[in-house]
């Protein structure tokens, strides 16, 4: 089954738990109780069902900016696609 938050989030009951696995970065858990399947769900939840698994630099920087309180603007965004376009696998979740 699929979550219904995060559809590429796979999950299966069980009376000996839940095993859950993540479709995009291929991360995989059995036997949880549900208080630890929600956690993995949250730890999961900046994948999309079509987005690589790859932050770029620009990507980076624009949560940096914007955990501080920054708002973007038209420039900033310039900056993130440049940034990501030199530095396309700045971090790897």
């Amino acid at each position: 089954m699929r979550h219904p938050q995060a559809p590429w989030i796979e999950f299966v009951k069980s009376p000996e738990g839940i095993a859950i696995r993540c479709t995009v970065c291929q991360t995989a858990a059995v036997r949880l109780a549900p208080q630890q399947a929600d956690q993995f769900v949250r730890n999961h939840t900046e994948h999309r069902s079509d987005a690589a698994s790859h932050y770029g630099a620009g990507d980076l920087v624009a949560r940096a900016t914007k955990a501080m309180g920054i708002t973007p603007c038209t420039p900033c965004e310039a900056r993130r696609r440049a940034l990501n376009e030199m530095f396309p696998r700045a971090w790897r979740r």
